[in-house]
């Protein structure tokens, strides 16, 4: 314990009492054993008091003096305070008298000083002991008293160790150990073993040893925690490893079963159950506020607003707010004590304390809320199982317990500083998650910090301003001012047993007179208490600002620790992203050599490591001011209150190079260099070369800290546990100490470090490291960065379900970008060679959708086209509808949501209510959906119209949602109950049929209703306004038309007057709308349709879509024109009719000045491309970008870019396969985007700065693809998709050629490339088609309908098409399939051959191994189940074996054996039966074989479609292996098979949409590799080096096998 205390220590003679202060945090921190105590025969050092009451020094010297003893040397070394009460005497400092006693520079003063201290050191201690015996002789002295003047320290430790303790059973150990026959002539070995006094065995000391030993010790610790041992002294040295080795091997494993028997006992009580942990972290925080209670005094007024607002009706939460260090946390613990006490002492309120940041479940958003969530269910009884884990259901849960508050049991919620909550996902919404409107009987109050001068500060205030907009909510707590602040210190000082001399009151007076922040006083107060009535004024100094008073307190440790020891200490606490472990820190300064260097001047320590002790010292002296809390797992060290944080680094790191000293430090120790037992080297000082006649200037050692893994794994390698405070603090550094080298190799480019990562933590915190790196590193390097990040951003989804995927994911998307990009070349090298541990599928070209370009995201998940998707008012999610709902985080791209229900039709209109709370659709089957985004919740509403109407649209606010049709429009609540019918208004003034079109409400009295005739060619419309519960006289308008934001104006056409748009504004008091200006936008304004319209951002603009254009109007005049179109070619005009103007000048009228406000800006359509109104009032839209530069609109499949500069077309970018359905922007901050959804099933975001960005096509046919050709030679596919066959190079995998013999409208249903892959087989609408590959050309063409099956024979030189015309209607009916076999290129008639097969139901040939034989399922005369058997060569019918031979019922499909020419395998159902089709017996049954085998016919495969795979032998059905365990997982289609050379088994599964690959020699799983869209066909490629897929998104992707254990 005391190994390594300064000489500085002993000074102060403060050793004692650190250590005892040391065994009560063991105490309070260990659950297991805290104490161990090893006895001897050795009492041990006994130092005199350090403080004595005055009183009793006095009755002591008295004693001495009446015996005529001289007392000088008490009077001397004992100064009385008076600043104690009652009045203490201090022994002084050693250097205060003895000057040199600490002087290391001169050794020989030093030992002088030393010498008289240690003899003027038994001289007290022979007066104290002496003066205190007599006193208790004459009874003036309790024992424990005169004890106290005799005891050593180790019988102190004992003391408080084990004999002042309840339970020693599971905290305390004890060792006694006697030496016989010690040889006392060797006195200097000797005395390491026994109390020496002059030259001989301390007495004394032996029986106040003995007394303790073996009296009190064993009366209390167990026996079984107390082992003794009896050695002999042998030999000059008395103990010897040699000599003692059978004692000392028992020592050491007793002690270590022993420890571990504690640990163990402690982890087997804690009470791990979420019930236990709830009730410690509820206690830790009720302590804290316990302990604000106890100092709290005053503030009278604020209690008292804060009693009313607990007691009245507000809905809102309360916060308290005012600048750091004001107090708020103490009135907000005050405010949870009068509740209970008082306010609501006649109930049994159930009080949620948390002060945030100050315990591990309390720091970051998500725990907090779980724990929170806990402590209502405990109190409530209701269970923890329900809580979730996932931070938007759990909010929602959270606000769902809040109702739960009743009159006899209210829920008070006191949350102090929210703006210190931490964790991914808070750092823009620390507080959107609190609730706005509490239900009865809850209340909540919040702390939040705010400084005028420092807006990042009050970030959160100003947002909780947003949120709670009522004054009467907000409550700024201000400093105490001087009176109270006075009054508060001086209840302080007396509770702590303190005062202070008139002079140094009037320092204090002074310095409260310029601050009176609480903060500033607890500082004050805790420099007076260090004032005894003696320090002299010159050291009686206060400061007058908060910092001052830290700089102050931080100077005074570092005095009084060591300077280099205290700055480093602190400032790597000040440098780390989420603070230090204790074990971390120490570890850290026992690998920094500045302050080793600092420490050990004067002597060489036997372990290089920075004694313990030292740090418990300066913790010790900054009690409160550091709190602990979680990060990543660990309890940390951090400072308590920002003010610390700001004053350390304003202290420490001034220099920008300290600051990256440390930092790089931090960085080297999560690195792991000096882990595990490499030894790191020092140079020795001056003065230790000079003590100890050192030859070498260095030397090395072992610092004992630990390896630094990405993953720490259990010796036998089946416990994984990631090594999350790396994880956490390595980015940080290495960024802040600009080694970006390493940042780069060992982070954001190091395959395994982002494998670990998002393995365990989500894709944001990796994310993360590449945007704080993207701040700080230099320009050129940004981009690579941004290439990774954005990678990642889009696999997000698949990464977020299977980080295995990380190298497939960065290989198939970078792969383009590799050759300019070095980092990026290495790390997808690393994907190569580590990623094939974790997926051995790895692209080999690339396949998926590169960052860096036009896209951003293709958000996809939809199986039917996205009619409609809208924007969460945060702009943080898009919320998207087909027959599903899917909602995106749009910073990540992550799926946040998907949800299936169960309605008919698919989903239109969707709807967002303004709190983002709940989502409304209908269907086109007149069914609405109201949907509660937190919880996945959903209500279905049936048609609630009159007979024979369809619902026309849905709208949703916080609290009700409405459902309109064409007459009238329905009220519900959120529970989906029926609340009010309204009918449309009346229209009779205005003739014809009138219906409502659509509605948008701000609440149900201010609503916009829409009425039109019903019919497209109609587009005259009625726009009603209904404000404040009254209509306003309807506008007549036609075409579209916009609102502003306000709703006080409408943009639309006049019926009167064509498509001139024009402005109509509210008059209130006539209830009318009236005509305020004109909109024109060029010559043919009244002509064109007006298709749509839309207001821009902030009403400064207005959108229109017009038949063949778009148009702006800009009302404030942004946009220059200087360069536009129309306006170049008047100037020219202008010039040539200048000169015929001159002459007309005199008569004509002058033009006025245009004004560009009501000027449109139009934008031109390419000729043959139009815009189509889909809906009425509803058109392509188009947007705006952030500064102006672009319009980019929604055509068709396409994107169009004008430029707004020059009205230019300047780029067409083909966006999708399908039609656009909708186009928004996402122009937030420094977005800017613009999302498209469309009928081809997904939703994408573009990013307008990348738009003339080079784009990496990803080559892919329009349709799905139905089937792959491989051939054996050359790297070529064909696939068919439905209008053409695809010719694909497998070695780059690009398309070479999309080609069908009929250029519109060909229907392909089959194509088979030869082996040589010189020749292409297709049957393409009705006809047999011979291609050749060279010149792409057909070379034979032949008519065969309904063709079913195409074979090749004999190395792709003879084919043979079966097909067949089937009548569909009767299952019974019996009819013929025609097999013709031809040569190959010529396309000549080799035979044809016919058969019976049933009507319904064509099952493929086979062709048996030896290709003597094509075998086929067909019916018999008696129209029974056969198997036709055809010569192949001649096509003469040989045979017809009954199905009933093979013993299967239920055919499903037939096999040629490989391995045997003459075998056929018939497969059922769950069993299969092999025939020979010579002796046409039956052979042997093979049970759950499903047809896949290896080429020796040994292996196959068994893969239900309920789920499972396993290898099976094929003589008996037995299992080889299983793959994949049986878990029910639905019925799925399912594809599976070997791989050409039977080294793997592939297994796609279409619920989980991934193909998994497995070793057939030992059953290990590979790869799982999830595709991006569904896949429809697998192959075996490039000689089962790779396997081809082929997807519904028309794509063909090759991925190589990189087999790991190869």
């Amino acid at each position: 314990m005391r190994w390594g205390v300064r000489d500085e220590a002993t000074d102060d003679h403060m050793t004692t009492e650190l250590c005892m202060r040391e065994i009560k945090n063991c105490q309070r921190l260990s659950m297991g054993p805290n104490f161990v105590v090893f006895l001897g025969q050795k009492y041990g050092y006994r130092p005199i008091p350090t403080y004595v009451l005055s009183s009793e020094l006095q009755m002591l010297r008295d004693e001495l003096a009446a015996g005529g003893v001289d007392v000088i040397l008490l009077d001397t070394w004992y100064k009385k305070d008076s600043n104690a009460v009652p009045p203490v005497s201090v022994l002084q400092p050693i250097s205060s008298i003895l000057i040199n006693f600490n002087n290391k520079r001169v050794p020989k003063l030093q030992a002088e000083d030393q010498a008289v201290w240690w003899d003027t050191l038994a001289k007290m201690q022979k007066l104290f002991r002496k003066s205190a015996l007599q006193l208790y002789n004459t009874g003036k002295m309790d024992k424990d008293a005169m004890h106290n003047y005799f005891m050593s320290v180790t019988e102190r430790e004992v003391i408080n160790g084990v004999l002042n303790v309840k339970n020693t059973k599971n905290h305390c150990l004890a060792y006694v150990r006697y030496i016989n026959n010690i040889n006392l002539q060797n006195l200097k070995k000797a005395s390491n073993f026994v109390d020496i006094l002059n030259r001989s065995l301390d007495t004394e000391a032996s029986k106040l040893l003995a007394d303790l030993r073996d009296v009190r010790l064993p009366e209390k610790i167990e026996t079984t925690n107390i082992q003794k041992y009896t050695v002999e002294w042998i030999g000059r040295e008395g103990l010897d490893n040699e000599t003692h080795a059978e004692y000392l091997n028992h020592f050491i494993s007793h002690f270590y079963k022993n420890i571990i028997k504690l640990v163990d006992r402690a982890m087997r009580k804690e009470d791990s159950s979420a019930q236990g942990q709830i009730v410690t972290e509820i206690l830790q925080h009720l302590h804290a506020c316990n302990n604000s209670v106890k100092v709290f005094h005053g503030r009278e007024d604020d209690l008292k607003f804060i009693e009313n607002y607990m007691k009245d009706n507000s809905d809102k939460p309360l916060v308290l707010y005012g600048e750091g260090g004001c107090g708020k946390t103490s009135l907000l613990s005050k405010s949870a004590a009068k509740c209970l006490s008082d306010w609501f002492a006649d109930v049994r309120p159930t009080n949620i304390v948390r002060f945030l940041g100050t315990t591990p479940d309390s720091s970051a958003l998500t725990p907090t809320l779980i724990s929170i969530c806990q402590q209502i269910s405990y109190n409530l009884a209701l269970p923890f199982e329900t809580i979730p884990d996932d931070l938007v259901p759990l909010t929602a849960h959270f606000k769902q317990l809040l109702t739960m508050a009743s009159q006899q049991q209210p829920l008070l919620l006191f949350l102090d500083s929210v703006d210190q909550l931490t964790g991914i996902g808070t750092e823009n919404n620390k507080v959107s998650w609190l609730p706005t409107r509490l239900p009865p009987f809850c209340k909540i109050i919040v702390t939040c910090a705010r400084e005028e001068a420092n807006p990042e500060v009050s970030k959160e205030y100003e947002v909780l301003r947003r949120m709670i907009d009522s004054e009467e909510n907000f409550l700024e707590v201000t400093a105490l001012g001087e009176d109270l602040a006075m009054q508060v210190l001086k209840l302080w000082m007396a509770s702590a047993a303190r005062d202070l001399s008139n002079y140094q009151w009037r320092l204090v007076s002074n310095a409260i007179g310029s601050c009176s922040l609480p903060i500033f006083v607890k500082l004050v107060f805790a420099e007076v208490c260090r004032w005894r009535s003696y320090t002299k004024p010159t050291d009686t100094h206060l400061a007058s600002t908060v910092m001052d008073s830290i700089m102050m307190l931080f100077e005074r440790i570092e005095k009084q620790h060591g300077r280099l020891l205290v700055f480093h200490a602190l400032a790597y606490i000040t440098a780390a992203r989420s603070g230090l472990s204790e074990t971390e820190l120490e570890d850290l300064i026992s690998l920094d050599d500045k302050v080793l260097d600092d420490v050990y001047q004067y002597h060489l320590p036997p372990v290089r490591r920075i004694p313990p002790l030292l740090w418990t010292r300066i913790r010790n002296d900054l009690p409160n001011y550091l709190s602990e809390r979680e990060a990543d797992g660990v309890s940390v060290m951090n400072w308590y209150h920002r003010q610390f944080r700001d004053t350390a680094r304003e202290r420490y790191f001034k220099n920008m190079n300290m600051a990256m000293y440390f930092h790089s430090m931090i960085a080297d120790y999560y690195l792991g260099i000096w882990g595990g037992g490499t030894p790191k080297p020092f140079k020795y000082t001056e003065i230790q070369r000079h003590r100890f006649n050192l030859a070498d200037r260095e030397g090395v050692a072992d610092r004992k800290v630990p390896m630094q893994p990405l993953v720490f794994t259990s010796a036998d390698g089946c416990m994984k546990r990631y090594n999350l405070r790396k994880f956490g603090e390595l980015p940080f550094h290495l960024v802040r100490s600009k080694r970006f080298t390493d940042l780069y190799a060992e982070v954001l480019f190091n395959y395994e470090w982002l494998h670990a990562k998002l393995n365990c933590c989500p894709l944001q915190a990796v994310l993360a490291d590449f945007e704080d790196a993207k701040l700080h590193v230099n320009k050129d390097a940004v981009r690579e960065l941004m290439l990774v990040a954005d990678a990642l951003r889009l696999g997000g989804a698949i990464l977020g379900q299977y980080p295995d995927m990380l190298a497939p994911q960065l290989v198939g998307r970078l792969l383009p970008e590799a050759p300019h990009n070095p980092a990026v070349a290495s790390l997808l090298k690393q994907c190569n060679d580590k990623g094939k541990n974790h997926c051995a599928l790895l692209p080999s070209h690339h396949c998926l959708h590169t960052p860096g370009g036009p896209l951003k995201y293709s958000l996809e998940g939809h199986q039917f086209a996205v009619f409609g998707f809208r924007l969460s008012s945060d702009t943080r999610y898009v919320v998207s509808i087909s027959s599903r709902v899917i909602s995106w985080d749009l910073s990540t791209s992550d799926l946040a949501r998907d949800l299936c229900p169960q309605l008919e039709g698919i989903m239109q209109n969707l709807e967002l209510s303004p709190d983002n709370k709940w989502a409304a659709a209908s269907t086109n089957n007149s069914v609405s959906m109201l949907l509660n985004m937190l919880t996945s919740e959903y209500i279905t509403i049936d048609n609630p119209l009159d007979e024979g109407e369809t619902v026309r649209g849905v709208y949703v606010l916080n609290h009700n949602m409405i459902i309109y049709g064409p007459n009238s429009w329905v009220q519900y609540n959120m529970r989906g109950e029926h609340q009010e019918t309204h009918p449309a208004p009346e229209t009779t003034p205005y003739d014809d049929h009138w219906e409502i079109l659509s509605m948008e409400f701000t609440d149900l009295e201010n609503y916009i209703l829409t009425m039109w005739s019903g019919d497209l060619d109609d587009d005259r419309m009625l726009i009603f306004f209904c404000k404040n519960g009254n209509y306003m006289k309807p506008l007549r308008c036609r075409g579209a038309f916009a609102m502003n934001k306000t709703w006080s104006r409408i943009y639309t056409s006049d019926p009167e007057r064509g498509y001139q748009v024009t402005i109509f504004e509210l008059e209130e008091e006539k209830c009318s709308w009236e005509r305020v200006q004109e909109l024109n936008h060029k010559e043919t304004d009244t002509a064109e349709a007006m298709l749509q319209l839309k207001r821009g951002k902030q009403d400064r603009m207005l959108l229109a879509t017009t038949t063949y254009s778009f148009v702006v109007w800009d009302f404030e005049h942004i946009i220059p024109r200087d360069k536009h179109e129309e306006e170049k070619k008047k100037k020219n005009d202008e010039d040539e009719k200048k000169d015929e103007e001159d002459k007309e000048e005199e008569e004509k009228e002058p033009e006025p000045e245009k004004d560009y406000r009501f000027e449109g800006i139009v934008l031109k359509l390419p000729h043959t491309i139009r815009n189509i109104s889909t809906k009425m009032t509803q058109s392509n839209s188009f947007m705006i970008s952030n500064n102006n530069q672009y319009a980019v609109a929604g055509v068709r499949k396409n994107l169009y870019v004008w430029s707004l500069e020059t009205t230019k077309l300047i780029k067409i970018l083909d966006a999708h396969f399908g039609r656009i359905v909708q186009l928004e922007p996402l122009t937030v901050g420094t977005w800017n985007n613009v999302i498209t959804s469309s009928i081809d099933r997904t939703v994408k975001i573009w990013n307008i700065d990348n738009i003339f960005e080079q784009v990496h096509k990803i080559d892919r046919q329009e349709l799905p693809i139905d089937s792959i050709s491989l051939a054996r030679d050359k790297q070529l596919a064909v696939t068919v998709t439905r209008s053409c066959w695809g010719l694909w190079d497998t070695s780059t995998g690009r398309l070479l050629a999309q080609l069908a013999d009929a250029p519109l409208g060909a229907i392909v249903t089959h194509a088979v490339i030869t082996p040589t892959g010189e020749n292409v087989l297709t049957a393409e609408s009705g006809n047999v088609v011979i291609w050749d590959l060279v010149e792409k050309q057909v070379i034979y063409k032949e008519e065969q309908k309904g063709v079913k099956q195409l074979l090749l024979l004999e190395e792709g030189t003879k084919f043979i098409t079966i097909s067949m015309q089937g009548s569909n209607d009767n299952v019974d009916s019996i009819t013929v399939a025609h097999i013709v076999a031809r040569t190959v290129p010529d396309g000549e008639r080799i035979y044809i051959a016919d058969y019976e097969v049933r009507g319904t139901l064509f099952r493929a040939a086979v062709v048996t191994a030896d290709e003597h034989h094509i075998v086929a399922p067909g019916v018999d005369k008696s129209s029974r189940d056969c198997l036709h058997v055809f010569h192949a060569r001649t096509g003469a019918r040989l045979h017809r074996i009954p199905i009933k031979n093979s013993g299967i019922k239920d055919m499903q499909s037939i096999v040629a054996l490989p391995h045997k020419p003459l075998w056929v395998a018939v497969i059922g159902n769950d069993k299969a039966g092999i025939l020979d089709i010579k002796t046409k017996r039956h052979i042997r049954f093979v049970p759950r074989w499903n047809g896949s085998c290896t080429r020796d016919g040994k292996i196959g495969l068994c893969a239900p479609t309920r789920g499972g795979l396993e290898l099976i032998e094929l003589k008996r059905g037995t299992t080889v292996q299983p793959l994949i365990s049986r878990a029910a997982e639905g019925v799925f289609s399912i594809i599976t098979m070997f791989s050409s050379t039977d080294q793997n088994v592939f297994y796609y599964h279409s619920g989980r949409k991934t193909l998994r690959v497995f070793r057939t020699i030992d059953g290990k799983a590979i790869a799982e590799y999830r595709a991006p869209a569904e896949v429809t066909a697998v192959a075996s490629a490039h000689g089962g080096k790779a396997v081809v897929l082929a997807g519904q998104d028309g794509c063909l992707t090759i991925l190589n096998i990189v087999d790991p254990y190869e």
